[in-house]
């Protein structure tokens, strides 16, 4: 192995830790238990991660004025952003951890598709419908055995979930060329904050003193590997091919699958995995294409996977 080699290597493994804490949401999720409300443990949550980032975004000055033209465009992000973490913590207690992702994934191929086209202005092309197509498909199949088992609701908001977060990455194309990931993934965080906690009071949810027991380790955990897993995919996705970059992401699918199955005992059904195949193979197809073409792309066909 020559020396030029290795930035390339680290740059995958990195990519695949990322991967796995981006797998290990649910786990957290699920572990932090009934101790804290949906708005409440999301405005908690996003202090928590603001207080992170903030000194690594001042060290390596990070922070711009957003121009005036560009309002709105952060906007439509922002709206994105702020809707996708009360869903996702309700499903994970709600559901098993694998089908959660597999319904978050399957609905997130779709709409990044869609948003591409319809907000971005994007071509779809072949691949690209006979993915939407394939994770439609998967997606009727895991509702379909799925939906009389657990709590409808659970399912539908990590549909929800998904929608959002591929509304979230997508919409970020529109000025992911002139700010850094960074800075809009943190002033997501930030209005994600300052909804959630007016909201959180206005519901009456109850207002959890912190204390020095498991359901807030796990909170601050969750916490900390929302931001390491996004700092972790910057870092490895300079380093290696964007396509084969994306295919590995994939494996966070399969991460939640094998957490749900061995800390929680969740068994899925055949039906299940059949559908949770047909998503699979949805999400990696263009990028599949593009690498058995010999097209490697310097950013990823599929949005990289966000906060």
């Amino acid at each position: 192995m020559t020396k030029s080699q290795h930035p390339t290597i680290f740059g995958y493994g990195i990519i695949l830790l990322s991967t796995g804490l981006f797998g290990s949401y649910g786990v957290w999720a699920k572990l932090m238990g009934p101790t804290f409300s949906p708005f409440y443990q999301t405005w908690v949550r996003s202090l928590l991660i603001i207080a992170i980032m903030l000194p690594f975004m001042i060290a390596g000055k990070s922070f711009r004025k957003i121009d005036r033209r560009d309002w709105l465009q952060v906007g439509v992000y922002i709206i994105f952003c702020v809707c996708t973490q009360v869903p996702l913590y309700y499903a994970y207690n709600h559901a098993p951890l694998g089908m959660v992702n597999l319904i978050f994934y399957s609905m997130f191929v779709i709409a990044a598709y869609a948003v591409g086209r319809f907000y971005l202005g994007e071509t779809i092309s072949k691949v690209k419908v006979v993915s939407m197509l394939l994770a439609f498909l998967g997606l009727v199949i895991i509702f379909g055995v799925s939906v009389l088992s657990f709590a409808p609701l659970g399912l539908l908001l990590a549909a929800f979930n998904g929608v959002a977060s591929g509304g979230e990455v997508s919409s970020s194309k529109k000025v992911s060329e002139r700010y850094q990931p960074a800075l809009l993934a943190f002033w997501g965080w930030v209005f994600t904050f300052l909804l959630h906690l007016p909201l959180s009071l206005l519901i009456g949810e109850k207002q959890v003193i912190p204390s020095f027991d498991h359901a807030w380790l796990w909170l601050i955990v969750y916490s900390a590997v929302n931001a390491a897993a996004f700092w972790l995919v910057l870092i490895g996705y300079r380093r290696v091919d964007a396509t084969i970059g994306s295919l590995i992401g994939l494996m966070e699918v399969v991460f939640a699958v094998l957490f749900g199955a061995i800390i929680f005992n969740q068994a899925l059904t055949l039906g299940v995995y059949v559908g949770g195949l047909m998503v699979l193979v949805a999400a990696m197809l263009p990028d599949l294409i593009n690498l058995l073409k010999g097209d490697h792309t310097p950013v990823p066909v599929e949005p990289v996977r966000d906060l």
